[in-house]
């Protein structure tokens, strides 16, 4: 999920080095079910470095959705077929699975924003991902999966609701989302696919926000266009791989090893920090 204003990025102009780094941590977070947002204000807190423009993650956030658009082109456009041809269920359903977290981010944001100064707070999301990833994956094993395409509002919705507690830092969006559609009875591709076209909206409607406020204000701390550029290409193929690797572990059913790496993370900067 795009970090609140004032995300911590490297104080001053990124160089190279930072913009690779971060396009890098992006790509593979934002997929895996191991929060991007966790990551990033983790690293932000390990490295000491000091609040910056919103400019270089709008533009990471864009490279991942461009990731997302390449695996799932054929399903957008099939949604999109739909519509035309006077079957909108599935996006109804999808925009539906979006109203959760748009209601509580825009009620809440203030709130959320000063979660995410605290990495204390993110740590103990890693945690909080741990604990759904593994709760999830133990009701999925107890129920029988349901035919594709058995996809209801109440699915839909439930899902939202997930997707809208993965607003707090360090709580992944795919790993709430996905989790949550396993645990009701949906196949693991679908759940995917579910999750990812929510994403769409949802990174796709805040980046569209974000960049509108960021491009119309000067930002000293913001790359160069090349470097901006560069960012957007290496996030959108790392993101691609790691989406890739994501469906090829969620096809064997698992889902407890994002659950132990989340919660060693968490655990190790609670203790040191």
């Amino acid at each position: 999920m795009l970090l609140p204003s004032g995300a911590a990025l490297a104080a001053g102009p990124p160089d190279l080095l930072d913009v690779t780094l971060l396009a890098v941590i992006q790509g593979l977070t934002e997929f895996l079910p191991v929060s991007s947002s966790g990551h990033l204000v983790l690293l932000g807190s390990a490295l000491g470095v000091e609040e910056s423009g919103l400019l270089l993650p709008v533009a990471l956030h864009f490279g991942t959705l461009l990731a997302v658009l390449a695996v799932y082109w054929g399903s957008i456009l099939g949604t999109l077929r739909d519509l035309i041809g006077g079957r909108p269920r599935y996006l109804l359903l999808v925009l539906l699975g979006s109203v959760p977290a748009g209601v509580v981010g825009v009620l809440f944001e203030d709130w959320f924003a000063q979660r995410f100064a605290d990495p204390r707070a993110a740590a103990w999301g890693l945690l909080g991902t741990s604990a759904i990833l593994l709760a999830c994956d133990a009701v999925r094993q107890r129920r029988r999966q349901r035919p594709a395409g058995a996809l209801r509002p109440s699915d839909a919705l439930a899902i939202g609701i997930a997707q809208a507690v993965a607003i707090l830092p360090g709580v992944s969006r795919s790993g709430s989302t996905i989790g949550a559609g396993l645990a009701l009875g949906l196949a693991p591709a679908e759940a995917a696919r579910f999750s990812f076209l929510l994403s769409v909206v949802a990174v796709g409607g805040a980046t569209l926000l974000e960049a509108r406020d960021t491009l119309g204000a000067e930002d000293p701390s913001a790359p160069g266009v090349g470097l901006l550029l560069l960012g957007v290409a290496l996030s959108a193929v790392v993101g691609w791989l790691a989406l890739r690797l994501l469906l090829a572990f969620l096809a064997r059913g698992i889902l407890r090893w994002f659950a132990f790496y989340c919660a060693t993370l968490g655990l190790c900067y609670l203790l040191i920090a």
